[in-house]
């Protein structure tokens, strides 16, 4: 804990930015909404909210065996379940964490809201229209072959596309993990805003912006558009998979569509960018600011998330590319918005590499 409580108003302070960009975003999206002749109904805001919160439990385990780990392989405490207890007690004693970690969680969970509400929107705004082309940009990029051809050559048996269906159905869990996690490191960590704005903007920018402006379904939908059958192949592998009782995706993928069937055009689907792997690296990139194990399993675990894009027939590997490339930039440009000299941070000592792992020597990340 630090010496002096910022009090709350300061704390309050520092997410102003954040603040200010999390309530345009739902200006915004309301505004489409209501310009569309849709409304924002409040029961399925509260469902999403209920969803969210049902996620707590399965966080809280998370984090208690992450920390687990770390004290018993990294730290090497003589008594683990001391330091466990004490990392409990500093935590719900650090006023200024848990009214940061609030404050942030709050408008988190209002981003999420945002983003599904408007990624409903992409077939009202702009009727999927990019998938031909995304095709053929793979195939520009890959030596004229479609690159699930490649990744089913390697990886196309059962055991290997029941683990990377497991790891994406995971995917949802890690990425709550580390948001939450993240919310709730010392608010002065000025690593912790920057990777707070850019998830903001990666999933408005990505996940709603540019998905209308590249609105796509992906491979799994490529017939169903009536584009043809370039991935009959792909989806009768996936079938085949999912005949020998395996984990699969194919109930999943079916049921979005029906969704997106429905009158009120309940949309689930969006191709490029993927969100998946953008949201995933950026939670990679972000680790590297916090420990070199965190930034190897994370990293691998978006590597994974990649390939099973393709492999699964969720997306086309362009999608997952430029997910990627939008966590990079967008993670650089708020880190430059947010530079020291501009006098934005009100924090000035957790700049560099060292006092960014001291603001989160008892994160629960």
């Amino acid at each position: 804990m630090s010496d002096m409580q910022m009090g709350s108003k300061a704390i309050l302070w520092q997410h102003r930015y954040l603040a200010a960009l999390v309530l345009t975003y739902a200006l915004v999206t309301v505004v489409l909404w209501r310009l569309f002749g849709l409304d924002v109904e409040s029961d399925k805001v509260s469902v999403m909210v209920v969803h969210i919160l049902s996620k707590v439990p399965q966080i809280i385990v998370f984090v208690l065996f992450w920390r687990l780990f770390q004290h018993t392989y990294i730290a090497r405490a003589p008594d683990r379940l001391v330091a466990i207890k004490a990392d409990v007690r500093g935590f719900l004693a650090d006023r200024d964490r848990l009214v940061g970690g609030a404050a942030a969680s709050a408008l988190m969970v209002l981003v999420i809201i945002c983003f599904a509400k408007a990624k409903t929107l992409i077939p009202l705004v702009e009727p999927f229209s990019w998938d031909v082309q995304l095709m053929e940009l793979d195939r520009l990029l890959h030596f004229g072959v479609d690159p699930y051809i490649f990744l089913h050559g390697v990886l196309g048996w059962n055991l290997s596309l029941t683990f990377f269906t497991g790891m994406y159905n995971v995917w949802l869990i890690v990425i709550y993990v580390a948001l939450f996690s993240i919310c709730f490191l010392r608010p002065a960590s000025a690593v912790r805003m920057q990777f707070l704005i850019s998830f903001l903007l990666v999933w408005a920018l990505g996940g709603n912006l540019l998905a209308i402006i590249f609105s796509s379904a992906g491979p799994t939908y490529y017939a169903l558009l009536g584009h043809g059958d370039t991935y009959r192949p792909l989806m009768d592998m996936l079938d085949a998979h999912a005949a020998t009782g395996g984990l699969t995706v194919v109930d999943t993928q079916r049921l979005l569509w029906d969704f997106y069937s429905r009158p009120d055009t309940f949309n689930l689907i969006s191709a490029f960018p993927s969100m998946h792997v953008a949201s995933s690296a950026l939670v990679a990139i972000f680790a590297f600011r916090l420990s070199h194990w965190a930034a190897y399993v994370l990293t691998g675990f978006a590597i994974i998330i990649l390939i099973g894009s393709v492999l699964l027939g969720w997306h086309y590997a362009v999608d997952s590319y430029a997910g990627v490339l939008i966590a990079f930039l967008i993670w650089k440009g708020v880190g430059w918005f947010l530079r020291p000299s501009s006098g934005r941070l009100v924090p000035s000592g957790d700049a560099d590499r060292a006092s960014a792992r001291r603001a989160m020597s008892i994160s629960t990340l």
